[in-house]
């Protein structure tokens, strides 16, 4: 199924992946959020999610024009992103436009 990202979204799904798999490769520096995929790039045998967290990276790479970014997710993938984004929202208070962002995306997700 295809599903259509806004650059936004794109960011709060990798970023909230990459968290429930491996948060060592999400580091904080003096400018922000950095990701650092390669341990998984050199990885023989990635899981399910390590692979759906390399191609949420490698859309996010790609030049759009409208920031729209569209990702081909199959049932499962769109099943573990609805429900990494509901466990993360229940771990700590989000604030109010990236918590509507979250279930708005969960309801995307959800639908198809």
């Amino acid at each position: 199924m295809r599903i259509d990202f806004t650059g936004d979204e794109l960011i709060l799904a990798l970023i909230s992946l990459l968290r429930a798999t491996d948060p060592r490769l999400l580091r904080q520096g003096p400018e922000g959020f950095s990701i650092d995929l390669e341990p998984l790039e050199k990885k023989t045998a990635p899981t399910a999610d390590e692979r759906l967290l390399l191609r949420l990276h490698a859309a996010l790479a790609a030049p759009t024009a409208e920031n729209c970014y569209a990702l081909e997710l199959s049932a499962t993938e769109s099943s573990r992103l609805a429900e990494t984004l509901a466990s993360l929202e229940q771990l700590h208070e989000w604030a109010p436009d990236v918590l509507a962002m979250s279930r708005n995306l969960r309801e995307k997700l959800e639908r198809k």
